[in-house]
């Protein structure tokens, strides 16, 4: 009897684990957490401490704004389409039956965005580095090299 209670109690500790691991990636899903609000002032912030480690001068944060304002329209529709293929994913992952071929061809959706979204990274990057001096490029570097290091990824505040 003791040892039948002691199974269930596990089972049912597992079941509410599962329940609540899903319910809070819903949760955040809703909140916009992945591309809402709180990202965007995640990448505010961090312009911010960059800007300040490289001692941008005031036309330089003026240029920088200017090519975040032109990308802005560029992103927009690829992140929503990004959150789109993220919710068909995840519906198919919660599905009553395993579709494989619908989860690799969705999950090959996502990283065509993904690549798209690396590629305009990288493309902005070039942007954001050109208005800097070359003492400021060094310490850019400086900067990607030790988050690379502590295993943190750095990106430019372009991205």
């Amino acid at each position: 009897m003791f040892k039948k209670r002691k199974s269930m109690a596990k089972i049912v500790v597992v079941f509410c684990i599962a329940a609540l691991t899903s319910f809070a990636s819903i949760a955040q899903a809703e909140d916009g957490a992945c591309g809402g609000e709180q990202y965007g002032n995640h990448r505010q912030h961090n312009f911010k401490r960059i800007a300040k480690k490289l001692g941008l001068t005031d036309a330089q944060k003026a240029q920088v704004k200017a090519i975040f304002q032109a990308n802005k329209d560029v992103i927009k529709p690829i992140y929503t389409s990004l959150h789109a293929e993220h919710n068909n994913l995840r519906a198919l992952l919660h599905a009553d039956t395993v579709d494989e071929v619908a989860i690799r061809t969705e999950t090959a959706k996502i990283s065509g965005i993904q690549a798209d979204l690396n590629v305009n990274r990288a493309k902005v990057g070039i942007q954001f580095r050109a208005i800097l001096t070359p003492e400021q490029l060094v310490i850019l570097k400086s900067l990607h090299k030790k988050g690379q290091h502590k295993g943190e990824t750095t990106t430019t505040p372009a991205e």
